[in-house]
């Protein structure tokens, strides 16, 4: 399992942090996690076709997490390319396609991408499914009415991919032995920010449930990524980076490590 950092950012508009957004390789899926605004730039710009995406996975309907899809939804309608060789599954809470179909009372028919270009999936908590060989499993997360936590299983490997949420039991539970979670520490220790998690935070989530790894994203400029890292490894024993864009993690049988772009 490969994942590829494509925004480690926020909401806010930054040369070297894009929002939100992720791309997971592994059995024969390419998954996008999260579509924040840049994502699709940024999937192009680290070396990779948008036509090869076979999955779209949206934690939450926040903007800087869901402000790509416009565009995807509109190439998928209009792009000679992408109608030939597309083909997509777009997985979130249905509540997300209830947000869709008001956006389709103001944009009309560009919105609506037909299948099998595009095959829509929308999953409640505790519901799952399988995708290009890998185990899709769904848990509520506390951020949003329409969050959803992720854990993606492939190759031996797993991954948790949190969205912005709060930590809980549920959720440690919900974690438990993955290789590597990914936590949104978009506030300090000092100034936590309601609704997400922040470094001591991550860092505990990650020992509670017992994780091979922790990724900390979602950088405010008020949060320094170093302090962060600092913080959590405090709370965790396994490895801990600060995502970058661009950055390369491998999960295999020997862990989690760092990798060439």
């Amino acid at each position: 399992m490969r994942l590829t950092v494509l925004g480690s950012g926020t909401c806010e508009l930054r040369a070297r942090r894009s929002s939100p957004a992720y791309l997971v390789q592994a059995g024969e899926a390419n998954l996008m996690l999260d579509l924040g605004q840049g994502a699709w730039r940024r999937l192009m710009e680290c070396g990779h076709d948008p036509a090869a995406i076979s999955g779209v996975i949206i934690s939450h309907p926040h903007l800087d997490h869901m402000a790509d899809l416009l565009p995807l939804l509109f190439a998928l309608n209009y792009d000679p390319r992408l109608q030939e060789t597309a083909r997509m599954t777009l997985l979130a809470h249905p509540g997300v396609g209830d947000m869709l179909h008001g956006l389709e009372a103001v944009f009309g028919s560009w919105l609506q991408a037909p299948e099998p270009t595009l095959t829509r999936r929308w999953l409640e908590p505790g519901q799952g499914c399988e995708l290009g060989g890998v185990r899709l499993s769904t848990a509520s997360a506390r951020h949003h009415a329409y969050s959803l936590a992720w854990r993606l299983e492939a190759d031996g490997a797993s991954l948790v991919y949190l969205g912005d949420s709060e930590a809980g039991d549920e959720l440690a539970a919900f974690a438990q032995g993955a290789d590597l979670i990914i936590c949104h520490c978009a506030g300090s220790d000092d100034a936590p920010k309601e609704g997400h998690l922040f470094p001591a935070g991550c860092g505990r989530l990650a020992d509670r449930a017992g994780a091979g790894a922790l990724l900390l994203s979602h950088f405010y400029r008020a949060v320094d990524p170093d302090e962060a890292l600092a913080s959590a490894r405090r709370r965790f024993a396994g490895p801990v980076w600060a995502a970058r864009d661009a950055m390369v993690l491998e999960m295999d049988a020997e862990g989690v490590h760092q990798a060439a772009p």
